[in-house]
C-alpha cells in the first residue's frame, strides 16, 4: 500500500507533488487531462500572473514548466498518471482501494484533493446561435500575437478579463481595447482596475448586450445598453473576448462523504483535513471562513497537509523536516 494519492496536477497539486517526494512519501498523482498544469496552462499559457511570491511577473506556461522541472527533480516515489480519473473509493483496513477510470486499482493510506475548480467549460453569450463557430469570437486567448494592432472588446469584470486587458496594451500588441462589465463596481484587484486607467482601456461599466449583430460567422457589432438609463452604444471591434467564467461540472468526488459549502467546495481544518480524517484538501476546491483563492494560498495549505498526512503515515511524534535545507 503505498502513502498517498494527489488527485489534480494543476499548479497545487504539482507543487504538492514535489514536496511530497521531498517528504519521502510514496504514490501517485492524477490528472484528468492529457497534460498538467490546470487553469494556468489551459486558459492563460501566454497571460502574465502578478502575484506571485519572489517573481514580478511570469506567464501560466512558464510557471507550470518551472513547477513541473521542480518535480523531475524531487518526484521520489510519486508517479504521475495522466488523462486519469477516480472512479470509485472503498475504504480498507488504514486507507483506501481506488478504482481508476483505466480500470486500475490502488492502495493509498491518505488522499490530498487539490483539483482546483474542477472541469470547466466558459459561459457562453446566449446571444447567439450555439451551432455557429464565430471567427472573430473567443472565449480562451491561446495565441496573443494573433491580435496585434486589432480592436479588442473584452466582455467580463474579473481578474481575468482585467488582466487580459492590460496585458495586451503593456505587451504593445495592441492599444485599441475596450471591456465591457455588467455592474458598476469590477470584481478584480484594485491594481488591475488602476491599470486600465493608465493604459487607456475604453470602459463601459454597468452596460449589458442588448442585440448582437452578425453576418455569417463573423461578429459585425454589439450594441449595449446602460442599466439605468438604458442609453445604447454601438460595439465594434475585429475580435471579441469573453470572459464571464465557468460553469463547473460535478466530479465523482463531489459525491464522497465529506462536508462540502453550497458552492460545492470541500470544507478543511486548519491542518488541511476535511470531515474524513484520511482525506485532505488543499488550493481551490478547499474551503474555510475568511480564505481568499489564489495560488500561493493553495501552496501553503497543500505543504501544511502534507505535514499533517506523515503523522498518519509515520505516528503523531514524527517531523518531516524542513524541506529548504541540504536539497543539493
Amino acid at each position: 500500500m503505498k502513502d498517498l494519492l494527489i488527485i489534480g496536477a494543476g499548479p497545487v497539486g504539482l507543487y504538492a507533488w514535489s514536496c511530497a517526494g521531498l517528504m519521502g512519501l510514496s504514490g501517485y498523482i492524477i490528472e484528468g487531462n492529457s497534460a498538467p498544469g490546470g487553469q494556468p496552462a489551459e486558459l492563460f499559457p501566454d497571460k502574465a500572473i502578478y502575484d506571485l511570491p519572489g517573481i514580478d511577473k511570469i506567464t501560466g506556461q512558464d510557471f507550470v514548466n518551472n513547477l513541473l522541472a521542480n518535480t523531475k527533480k524531487y518526484c521520489g516515489n510519486m508517479t504521475l498518471l495522466l488523462e486519469t480519473k477516480v472512479s470509485e473509493l472503498t475504504e480498507i483496513n488504514d486507507g483506501f482501494a481506488v478504482k481508476l477510470s483505466n480500470n486500475t486499482v490502488i492502495e493509498v493510506k491518505t488522499i490530498l484533493i487539490t483539483t482546483g475548480n474542477g472541469v470547466f467549460t466558459p459561459i457562453k453569450l446566449e446571444q447567439l446561435d450555439s451551432n455557429v463557430t464565430y471567427q472573430n469570437l473567443t472565449y480562451q486567448i491561446n495565441n496573443p500575437q494573433q491580435y496585434h494592432n486589432k480592436k479588442i472588446a473584452i466582455l467580463g469584470g474579473g481578474d481575468s478579463a482585467l488582466d487580459w486587458a492590460n496585458h495586451f496594451i503593456e505587451e504593445k500588441i495592441t492599444s485599441n481595447v475596450t471591456i465591457v462589465h455588467r455592474r458598476e463596481h469590477y470584481r478584480a484587484k484594485e491594481s488591475s482596475v488602476a491599470k486600465l486607467q493608465q493604459n487607456q482601456v475604453t470602459e463601459y461599466k454597468n452596460y449589458h448586450i442588448e442585440t448582437i449583430t452578425t453576418n455569417g460567422e463573423l461578429i459585425t457589432e454589439m450594441t449595449l445598453i446602460h442599466n439605468d438609463d438604458n442609453s445604447l452604444v454601438s460595439l465594434q471591434a475585429d475580435y471579441y473576448l469573453i470572459q464571464y467564467g465557468a460553469k463547473i461540472a460535478p466530479s465523482v468526488i463531489s459525491q464522497w462523504p465529506l462536508t462540502f459549502t453550497r458552492a460545492n467546495k470541500i470544507i478543511i481544518s486548519p491542518s488541511g483535513q476535511t470531515s474524513h480524517p484520511r482525506i485532505f484538501a488543499a488550493g481551490n476546491i478547499a474551503a474555510y471562513e475568511g480564505k481568499y483563492y489564489n495560488m500561493a494560498t493553495g501552496f501553503g495549505e497543500s505543504i501544511n497537509a502534507l505535514y499533517n498526512i506523515t503523522k498518519i503515515i509515520h505516528g503523531e511524534k514524527y517531523h518531516p523536516g524542513y524541506l529548504g535545507a541540504d536539497l543539493q
